[in-house]
């Protein structure tokens, strides 16, 4: 039984949909102003790996995640380098859609941008300001050579204190924080035309004329952040749904704000039934981010790795729980990329068994094959299952290098693959064109053993003999790797 970490109740509770086999998920998008860095790309993978295995349940998926191709940095940018926000908006997300066809994420089945929602955004915060939640102020005057009369435009903020009192206990409670604690945020904006600091913007009057707009009943402007994921996530998903998942620093204000939204709009508790959240990827002991440009963009990195980059990038950001802090580092990346070419090797070798019938398959695979589904069931632990990937490569490394499995038993062991480990986590590369020779392949294991048995003289000799032979071998956390010099 699949069990999920909820943040809204901080506990594991068994997963159960609303609508019986079928899963409505949202997960927060980028915001298109640059090309994705390897932290935004950490999340889109391991959601990619939720909706995968959701799917091999058996469940049937409905995956949004939303495109903010209107916001400020957008903007700016485009100011910046003399474009148009629309031209920005779109180079980066046709960047954006491409770079996660090249992760091998293909588990989403919509991705909306806020640009083409805007009759949704324009008819939520209607509602709103019906039932008392919002209000309009008058826009704040510009200064500058680019500014526009404020006249006739209005922003639309959300009233916090009125949503408070027919919600209360509610604002807060994702992020675990206080109402009278809240921390500001680059995010939280802070009008002096606002009835009070908290409350957040659902609507951007015009300011200058570089700005993208449209038109809405309260004059020319543009949605604000929150506002768009709630439109979005309603027209596909209904006001309430399942799963809603994204980093960690989206709890506040982002996802607290959509709660307010979606909650205040359709007066039903809660607006999403289980909250997930994934944790930082680290770069010398700060979250990696664009704000602090300490960034690696998924591109640079993808161009770095020599072979299987997909495939090594995504064993690399699963190979940490997705709730914990996972450190940026070349040499995890490179022991990523040594587990691939393990795999790869392994599956190589699967095309030369000839050997007879082994009894000791069955078992052998289907233990494995039970401690992946086991760690994943356990809110989606890929840690957990990478791991019985690579115990039944140790388990079945000795019997091929003894041909001591027949050819039809290793198309069950490459169905496996091809079924679970691919389906699941998007792993396994394609075989290496030259295996190993089986002699080398039985030396290795020789070794192998030795090493576990802490006979390194034993080892030694025989690394020796192997480099005779003109290969290498490399230990690794995965298992000895075996090349040829």
């Amino acid at each position: 039984m699949l069990k999920i970490h909820n943040t809204l109740t901080g506990a594991k509770e068994e997963f159960q949909p609303i609508d019986q086999n079928q899963v409505r998920m949202f997960v927060c998008g980028p915001t298109v102003y640059d090309f994705i860095h390897v932290g935004n790309a950490r999340t889109f993978v391991f959601f990619d790996v939720v909706g995968r295995y959701l799917e091999f349940k058996g469940f049937e998926l409905n995956y949004v995640q939303n495109i903010t191709d209107i916001d400020d940095k957008i903007i700016t940018r485009a100011h910046t380098e003399g474009k148009k926000p629309e031209e920005i908006a779109l180079e980066y997300k046709t960047a954006f859609i491409d770079d996660m066809g090249a992760l091998k994420v293909n588990a989403v089945n919509n991705y909306a941008s806020a640009s083409e929602h805007i009759a949704e955004i324009i008819a939520q915060i209607k509602t709103l300001i019906e039932k008392g939640y919002a209000y309009t102020a008058p826009a704040i005057k510009a200064t500058g050579a680019d500014a526009v009369s404020a006249e006739g435009n209005n922003d639309v903020y959300f009233e916090l204190a009125r949503y408070e009192k027919d919600f209360p206990n509610q604002y807060g409670t994702l992020s675990g924080q206080k109402l009278d604690e809240l921390k500001e945020s680059t995010r939280v904006e802070m009008e002096a035309n606002k009835l009070n600091p908290r409350d957040f913007v659902l609507w951007k009057a015009q300011n200058y004329a570089y700005e993208p707009t449209n038109e809405s009943p309260w004059g020319l402007g543009r949605p604000g952040w929150h506002i768009e994921d709630t439109a979005i996530s309603e027209k596909y998903l209904g006001q309430q749904y399942d799963i809603h998942g994204g980093g960690q620093d989206l709890m506040f204000p982002h996802h607290e704000a959509e709660i307010a939204q979606q909650q205040a709009l359709s007066g039903k508790v809660p607006f999403v039934k289980y909250w997930m959240h994934t944790g930082f990827l680290i770069n010398k002991a700060d979250k990696m981010s664009k704000s602090l440009n300490n960034f690696s963009t998924l591109r640079d990195v993808m161009a770095r790795l020599p072979h299987h980059p997909a495939e090594t990038l995504r064993l690399y950001f699963l190979s940490a729980h997705y709730r914990s802090p996972l450190a940026f580092d070349d040499t995890l990346v490179n022991q990523a990329s040594v587990a691939i070419d393990r795999i790869a090797d392994f599956l190589a070798r699967l095309t030369k068994a000839s050997g007879e019938e082994n009894p000791a398959l069955d078992e052998i695979l289907k233990s494995r094959a039970d401690k992946f589904t086991a760690g994943m069931d356990d809110d989606f632990n890929a840690p957990s299952a990478i791991a019985s990937v690579f115990e039944l490569i140790r388990a079945l490394n000795p019997l091929l290098a003894k041909n001591a499995l027949s050819a039809g038993q290793a198309e069950t062991v490459k169905t496996f693959f091809a079924t679970t480990v691919e389906r699941v986590l998007g792993i396994v590369p394609e075989p290496k064109e030259q295996p190993i020779p089986p002699e080398i392949l039985e030396l290795a294991e020789q070794r192998e053993q030795h090493r576990t048995d802490q006979d390194w003289s034993k080892a030694d000799t025989l690394r020796s003999r192997i480099e005779t032979e003109g290969y290498t071998v490399s230990d690794t956390p995965y298992g000895p790797l075996i090349s040829a010099k």
